[in-house]
């Protein structure tokens, strides 16, 4: 099994492109995958400075609806028209930010759910892209964990007032890259909204006693910059904790964590964590 990282908010060298986005160049079991698409069409560009087959994906997996990874998706299926979209069902809500009285919209709108519902495999809670590559959401909820980001809100016809969303748009990736499931697995989230450790905790729960590789993904962590926070440093201390406490081999870490993020998250996990930026190759 082989991932590369297509694009990120960093790249390992001039000749590829960064955007405030991420993507996943996934080899698995004979077949190409892509998790996650991107701000843009950049993914695609980097794909192809990287001489990847980006014309022969067998599927995409979107983690949640934002634009930051969902982007670039028309790009994709512009050179793969048949490829299967799996996205949890709740991203068909309509999430915005809000700032101040103007609000912009944060995913996808009706307009991509129409123009993609052949491909579109929409599930609750659980789904099956092929054996070993399973998508999963949160079954264990911690409040504490949950992201402090309640930035996102939806309009609810029972409330007068936009409510926050509660993030039912986000799953994440398992996968088995070794013959034998008991050898280890790898989780791979987007944003990690519901909570790095809600979802460790979701995967013990469900492949209870499998060590894991590896964890990828962008933890949410950065402010305005990223050379702040934007959420509160006790909060990412506790999730460097959980991440510790799960065993987790190596973590690697991309996109929305932002530089003093992953800083905070060293200070706890030490040579365990690993930057991703685009470019970058990781094989199990």
């Amino acid at each position: 099994m082989k991932i590369i990282c297509l694009i990120d908010d960093t790249a390992v060298n001039e000749n590829l492109y960064a955007e405030e986005g991420m993507s996943l160049f996934v080899e698995f079991n004979g077949r190409n995958y892509i998790i996650d698409a991107g701000l843009t069409g950049k993914a695609v560009d980097n794909a192809r400075r990287m001489k990847l087959p980006i014309d022969d994906i067998s599927a995409v997996f979107l983690t949640h609806n934002s634009l930051a990874h969902t982007g670039g998706i028309d790009r994709i299926m512009h050179m793969n028209p048949n490829a299967e979209i799996y996205l949890r069902a709740g991203a068909k809500q309509e999430v915005f930010r809000k700032n101040g009285l103007f609000k912009s919209a944060a995913g996808q709108g009706k307009g991509f759910f129409r123009k993609y519902a052949k491909n579109l495999i929409l599930f609750n809670s659980f789904s099956e892209v092929c054996e070993g590559f399973y998508l999963a959401s949160c079954e264990k909820f911690d409040e504490k964990m949950i992201n402090p980001d309640r930035g996102y809100f939806v309009n609810n016809p029972d409330e007068k007032k936009p409510v926050p969303f509660d993030f039912s748009d986000e799953s994440f990736a398992v996968i088995f890259p070794k013959k034998r499931k008991a050898d280890g697995l790898i989780l791979i989230g987007g944003c990690f909204h519901c909570g790095a450790a809600n979802m460790l905790d979701t995967v013990e729960e469900r492949w209870h006693g499998i060590p894991i590789l590896a964890v990828i993904g962008g933890f949410h962590l950065t402010g305005s910059n990223p050379k702040s926070l934007g959420v509160p440093a006790e909060y990412v201390t506790a999730t460097a904790r959980a991440l510790k406490l799960s065993g987790a081999e190596k973590i690697y870490a991309c996109h929305c964590t932002g530089f003093k993020g992953f800083d905070t998250l060293d200070e706890v996990l030490g040579d365990r964590i690993l930057y991703l930026g685009g470019g970058e190759a990781l094989e199990f």
